[in-house]
């Protein structure tokens, strides 16, 4: 609950396992403050695994901490029934800080596609996340971040977003990246480009993973349509990161998902289902 700083930090923590059927289980959840999950929806071997976060937003001093453990061989999708929201933070400038924790074992798969953070004008966010893999599991993410409301003309005009994320394979630093964007970096030509709807993904491959160069153009042909800027990097082998750019939120999710179907079918070898939460 609130304390004298007016925070309300909140955690929650998720252990995945196989089942004998092949499916995946939510073995153990462990939560405080205003953190919760929904029971896993399945798409055949594929758990969905909804995060709530009843209060829908965050203020100066909240401080929420996720963290998902993806033991061997299960398969789980994260995501969320809503867009997260950083509202404006008070004068004393205090963070809203949202970290994440993923872990992977041998053989998992995870993919950790929450529905898109709305950054109000003002506000101050810190978004964090941390991928830890083993040699085999295979992991996909992204962070859609959306500057301001445009729909009520509430533009982003000062404020600012730190986000962070950080991905070790079997305990060794892989790939790091890190941005931090304020109301001149979004208006930049040599930042955002006053747009305001902005895509970060990642997939990481298996080492011994084949494909993984069809998968490139595959996610190339995913994205034919979007009017946006985008762009799709084979970084290393099994390592292909995905930029989504547009003025158009709406543009975006509608990208995502359709990326979402090309690179599911890639990791499940067969097709995925959407999530029915995204429909609603």
């Amino acid at each position: 609950m609130y304390g004298s700083n007016l925070s309300w930090p909140a955690s929650l923590s998720c252990e995945f396992h196989k089942t004998s059927a092949g499916g995946t289980a939510l073995a153990e959840v462990q939560h405080s403050g205003p953190l919760r999950v929904q029971k896993l929806f399945h798409d055949r071997d594929l758990a969905h695994c909804y995060v709530l976060h009843p209060p829908g937003g965050m203020v100066s001093g909240d401080d929420l901490h996720c963290r998902f453990h993806v033991h061997p061989d299960a398969r789980i999708l994260v995501t969320t029934p809503a867009a997260g929201k950083l509202y404006r933070s008070r004068s004393n400038e205090s963070l809203q800080i949202a970290a994440t924790t993923v872990q992977v074992d041998d053989g998992g798969i995870c993919a950790y596609l929450p529905q898109d953070t709305i950054v109000f004008n003002g506000s101050n966010g810190k978004l964090e996340t941390n991928v830890s893999l083993s040699s085999s599991a295979s992991y996909f993410g992204w962070e859609h971040t959306i500057f301001g409301r445009s729909a009520g003309a509430l533009p982003f005009v000062s404020g600012q977003l730190s986000q962070c994320l950080t991905i070790s394979r079997d305990h060794k630093l892989l790939y790091r990246d890190r941005l931090q964007i304020d109301a001149e970096v979004l208006n930049s030509g040599s930042g955002l480009c006053g747009m305001t709807s902005l895509a970060s993904c990642i997939l990481i491959l298996p080492a011994e993973a084949q494909g993984s160069d069809e998968l490139v153009e595959t996610c190339r042909l995913s994205l034919k349509g979007f009017e946006g800027i985008s762009g799709v990097t084979a970084i290393r082998d099994g390592l292909i990161s995905i930029r989504l750019l547009s003025s158009l939120s709406e543009d975006t999710r509608t990208a995502l998902e359709r990326l979402w179907s090309a690179v599911g079918e890639f990791l499940m070898a067969r097709k995925v289902e959407t999530p029915r939460i995204w429909r609603t």
